[in-house]
């Protein structure tokens, strides 16, 4: 993922216009709705809430959240009555003039999250608290019950093996599951319970990961995890089951790599350039890859291990650093960058 450069230059911060909040609760009714008004000009509506969030300056972290959480709000409000007037080239343009306001808006909140330093725990915090999964019965019904098998795997053995035979009986383990395929949730967990067990062993010898190529197990193992999509498609598996399985699994094993890759620096065993890099990568992921749907499967557990790495992870970017580069490396705008790209998918 490219990340453009940002010019975060110190400048006295304004502080935030109490007119756009009033304009905000103006442009909402209590159930969020948008007003009589409103609904007869959506891109009116917008485009006016557009020019009241250009007016914010620089503003807290809470005040950014709730901001966005009302932007949402609105979005869904004027998108709706969009909808309800897509016949015709009047709905056509009446939807692209909406999109373009969207996609300014995106811009200016963009900017907002910049305009202080913000911080790993934060971009967690922002990401849940625009999720709306916490609301779908069906899917806390789906997690309570797949969780227990997921907190199992902590009392499971690790596989047996020095470091090659490891690496051997992972690529054997996705082989077979290749050939015979996922036809069911027995197979489905019982693939999870062994590749669990083996990555974890294969855990300790992460500082050696240049010395091998081991890209094949990493396009096995995604196409493995496609057997079990495929099996969702011809209902062997409860659609929703598959999906939440596949992100409970993908939750552990980042957090698994990410407490690895920490105490590998701690213990000083990163020492080389290319060895940086990887950890670098490896320490994103959590922040890039988990979107809302994947922190709203976190038990309160794996909540309080992520606040924990978020901690952590500004020293640890530090210390990588300079095995890299000791010079100015701007480590302290990587959350606000983060927060922006996250903010430019909603």
């Amino acid at each position: 993922m490219k990340i453009h450069k940002t010019n975060l230059k110190a400048s006295s911060f304004l502080h935030m216009i109490a007119a756009a909040s009033i304009t905000v609760c103006m442009l909402t009714s209590c159930n969020g709705e948008l007003t009589e008004q409103s609904e007869s000009d959506p891109a009116g509506t917008y485009r006016n809430y557009l020019l009241e969030v250009r007016k914010m300056k620089s503003i807290s972290f809470d005040e950014l959240a709730e901001n966005l959480c009302q932007w949402q709000t609105i979005r869904d409000s004027v998108f709706s009555h969009v909808q309800q007037d897509t016949v015709g080239l009047h709905g056509q343009d009446l939807r692209k003039t909406c999109e373009s306001i969207h996609d300014s808006l995106r811009v200016e909140f963009s900017r907002l999250a910049l305009s202080r330093p913000r911080s790993y725990q934060e971009l967690f915090l922002l990401k849940r608290k625009l999720s709306s999964n916490d609301k779908d019965n069906g899917l806390i019904r789906a997690i309570e019950k797949i969780r227990p098998f997921f907190e199992s795997l902590d009392k499971r053995p690790i596989h047996k093996g020095d470091r090659m035979q490891i690496i051997s009986d992972y690529r054997a383990l996705l082989a077979n599951t290749l050939r015979n395929g996922i036809h069911g949730t027995e197979d489905m967990t019982e693939f999870i319970g062994k590749e669990d067990a083996i990555f974890r062993a294969f855990l300790p010898y992460l500082c050696s990961i240049g010395d091998e190529d081991i890209s094949d197990i990493t396009r096995d193992t995604e196409k493995c995890c496609l057997q079990i999509l495929f099996a969702a498609e011809r209902k062997e598996i409860p659609h929703q089951d598959a999906l939440v399985y596949l992100a409970m699994r993908t939750n552990r094993r980042l957090i698994l790599n990410t407490r690895t890759c920490i105490n590998d620096i701690h213990n000083q065993k990163v020492q080389t350039k290319a060895q940086a890099y990887a950890y670098i990568w490896m320490l994103m992921r959590p922040y890039v890859s988990m979107d809302s749907f994947h922190l709203s499967m976190l038990s309160s557990k794996d909540q309080e291990q992520l606040e924990r790495f978020a901690v952590q992870t500004p020293a640890i970017f530090e210390t990588l650093c300079r095995i890299l580069n000791p010079g100015d490396n701007r480590l302290d705008e990587l959350p606000g960058m983060l927060m922006e790209i996250y903010i430019h998918t909603l």
